[in-house]
This record gives structure tokens, C-alpha cells and sequence, in this order.
């Protein structure tokens, strides 16, 4: 691997917010985002599934679809798709060794480097150019209006899931502030698709879409009709449909995504065979039949992960294995899920610089009244939760994933 290759893959701190090193990378490569034409999904929690859900959808109607999301749970290459199917080594190698020479050009231009997002998303628009991509779904990796992806000059909609407090330190202290952020990815003239939101995130995405002359659509979300093991039923033109995704939760991202599907032409089959053919791992995914696997790290995830656990498990006790981030404001979200009937494990993310240490996430907990044991990794913390044999769930942290089939192996 080359010293680039590792940079690209690293562990990284957010740099400044700005689009002048991404500008300046893509303007070095012939700008092939200009050859995208692009959906952008922003928000706080579920823009990855609703990238999933339209993904499936676009691909019933028989298009090509590129999709860049992040982070990655196993491999690197899980960013970049086309057709559900992640950039192969042999094509992402040369593209990576390429974009490095042209870093080094950016550094000596602007005097920083592009950071790891930067290279990555530079790496995207320049493969689904070659790819001939009929569309390309965009997740925005934080706030909006300076993230990388919003470089695009234009895009077919923006679509803004669920918005809520996270990353404050870069993106504001207020959901209204940070909702102006994200509102960022709104292009003049483009739909733009949401949900009911507070008062004060409905008052900004409804001025910022007027001010740029964009069509505004909320969302309704359909109501659940009943579910099988942790898969909503829902209604869609008169049909009985079940979700692909697990969750009481993902008919909000579903609503979005069938609106955005609305916006952009496509026709009720495909549509209807993309909710039900969606997939979207580590979100309530059921890894083992009594493991489930939870990519929720903030506050909205976790009331969406809560929420689930009290429908599909009534009145059972339940086991939660928690990890975090170092720099995650974790407190709310553990005195959501705390509960007398939830015991708790705390555990970390291995070879992972910015995770908080076990040890370190336990004192946080029991300062706030909630008490647990500790486990050094996510294998010894299933290992464990199975000798209480209570319905298990891995939350807090979406790197977990990473050694998630391995735990999974110890049900």
C-alpha cells in the first residue's frame, strides 16, 4: 500500500470546512462532477437509507446508478458503488495513485492537504464519470452547505431527512443553525424533499427553499399496518408492502425516498419493488437471531433504535453493547436507552485512535447513574452479553461493524 493509499484510508480530524481544496482537485481531474447528474440526501440520521431505498428504486426503473456514501463498515471500497457493486481494487488503486499526485499539486497551491473525505469524494465523481452513471446519489458526509459533495453546481433534488443536534462544534449549537448548514445542498430551482420537522427546522428549510425559487415537498409518512419480526408493513397505491428495512423508523426515510422517486419520474412498480428490495447493513440489521446490530450514535438514532426495541421486544430484557467516539456527547443517548429492563456492556472499537476507551465510556456512564460491565472488544462484549441470554443489541458507533460478523459468530 502506498504512503497516499494510507493517508486516503486513515483516521482523520475534520480540517476546515471549505469546497476550495475539493474545487481545486476536481478543477486538476476535468471537473467530472459537472458530467453527474446528481440527488443529494442530507440531514442528521438516515441518509444512508434513504440512499438505499432510492438506489433500489432507480435500479427497478433499469438505470445505472452510482451511489457515494460513508463511512464504510468493512471495506474502503463500500463507498463508491455502481449498481449496488463497490469500486474494485483494480479500478480503485490507479484512481487513488492519481488523485495523490494531484494533492500534492493542491498543497503547494493552497497550502493544506485535501482531507481524507475530500480525496475520497474526488475519487467518486471521477468514477461514476467513466462509469456512464445515469444517476448518482450523494450523501452529504457532514453538515452541507462546505461539504465536499456539495461542489456540484446543480443536482435533479435534494432530499433532507430527519435533522437534530450533532458534530455542534463545526455545525452550529442549535437544530436551527445546523439545519441552514445542511439546507446548503439546496440548489436554485431543484426539488426539495423533507418530513414535518420542529417549528424552528421547518421555518429554515421552508425560507432557504423559497429563497432559492426550489419546490418544496413534505413527505406524509404512511402509517404502519402491522410488521413481520422487525420489518414495518406499509401501504403504497393499494399495495401491502414490507419494508426492507428493519425499523418502525425507515417509513420516514421510505416516505422520503418514494417523494424524491416522485419527484424524478420513476413509476410505482419500481418504486414499490425498491422499498421492499433495500438494503442497507448495520441499521437494525439482525445479525443472529437473538443479535441485532445498530448503527445509532446520536440522539435521533437512538430514540428510532429505542423506539424499535419496544415494539418488536415488549416487556423482554435486553442487553446493550455500547461504543463511541471520543468526541460524542454519549449521555443522552445512554439515558435513552437506559431502562430496568436493559443491562449494559461497554466496549470500544478496536485499532480505532478516536474511540473512547471502555474503561473511560463506563466512568462516563455510572457519573450519569447508569452502571455496566466493560469488555476490551466487541467479541469479548457479545461473549459475555450471551451468558445472560437476553436479546442483544450493538449500538453507539457504526466502526463496530467492522468486527461485528466475528462477534456475531459467538451467538
Amino acid at each position: 500500500m502506498s504512503e497516499f493509499t494510507s493517508y486516503a484510508n486513515s483516521f482523520q480530524t475534520v480540517i476546515s470546512l471549505s469546497l476550495g481544496r475539493i474545487s481545486a482537485l476536481l478543477d486538476m481531474s476535468g471537473n467530472p462532477q459537472d458530467r453527474c447528474r446528481c440527488v443529494h440526501v442530507g440531514g442528521t440520521n438516515g441518509k444512508g437509507s434513504v440512499c438505499a431505498f432510492l438506489e433500489a428504486m432507480l435500479m427497478a426503473a433499469g438505470l445505472r446508478v452510482g451511489k457515494y456514501t460513508s463511512p464504510n463498515l468493512i471495506r474502503v471500497n463500500e463507498r463508491i458503488t455502481v449498481n449496488g457493486a463497490p469500486i474494485p481494487d483494480v479500478e480503485l488503486e490507479p484512481l487513488l495513485e492519481k488523485i495523490g499526485r494531484r494533492c500534492l499539486n493542491v498543497k503547494e497551491r493552497l497550502g493544506e492537504m485535501p482531507s481524507q473525505f475530500e480525496v475520497w469524494t474526488a475519487a467518486a465523481f471521477e468514477y461514476f464519470a467513466a462509469q456512464g452513471c445515469d444517476i448518482v446519489l450523494l450523501e452529504v458526509g457532514m453538515g452541507g452547505e462546505f461539504d465536499a459533495t456539495n461542489v456540484i453546481k446543480s443536482n435533479l433534488a435534494a432530499a433532507l431527512t430527519r435533522i437534530d443536534l450533532d458534530h455542534c462544534a463545526y455545525l452550529g449549537n442549535t437544530v436551527e443553525e445546523i439545519a441552514r448548514t445542511k439546507c446548503g445542498i439546496i440548489k436554485a430551482g431543484c426539488p426539495v424533499v423533507t418530513v414535518r420537522q420542529s417549528s424552528g427546522v421547518d421555518r429554515v428549510i421552508e425560507a432557504i427553499a423559497a429563497e432559492k425559487g426550489s419546490p418544496l415537498s413534505v413527505a406524509e409518512v404512511p402509517a404502519p399496518i402491522g410488521f413481520e419480526g422487525i420489518y414495518e408493513l406499509m401501504d403504497y397505491g393499494g399495495r401491502r408492502l414490507r419494508c426492507g428495512l428493519g425499523g418502525p423508523h425507515q417509513l420516514e426515510n421510505a416516505a422520503i425516498a418514494i417523494r424524491t422517486a416522485e419527484a424524478l419520474g420513476l413509476d410505482g412498480e419500481s418504486i414499490c419493488r425498491g422499498i421492499e428490495n433495500a438494503r442497507h447493513p448495520a441499521r437494525l440489521e439482525r445479525l443472529a437471531p437473538d443479535l441485532i446490530f445498530d448503527g445509532a450514535h446520536n440522539p435521533n438514532g437512538v430514540a428510532a433504535l429505542v423506539a424499535a426495541l419496544d415494539r418488536y421486544f415488549p416487556g423482554q430484557r435486553q442487553t446493550v453493547v455500547f461504543a463511541c467516539m471520543g468526541d460524542k456527547d454519549i449521555l443522552p443517548s445512554l439515558k435513552m436507552l437506559s431502562s430496568p429492563r436493559r443491562n449494559f456492556i461497554f466496549t470500544e472499537v478496536t485499532g480505532n485512535p478516536r474511540s473512547m476507551k471502555a474503561g473511560d465510556l463506563r466512568r462516563k456512564a455510572r457519573e450519569a447513574g447508569i452502571d455496566g460491565a466493560e469488555a476490551p472488544n466487541l467479541t469479548a462484549a457479545v461473549r459475555l452479553a450471551r451468558l445472560g441470554g437476553r436479546p442483544t443489541v450493538i449500538c453507539g458507533s457504526l466502526y463496530l461493524y467492522e468486527t461485528a460478523p466475528e462477534a456475531a459468530a459467538e451467538i
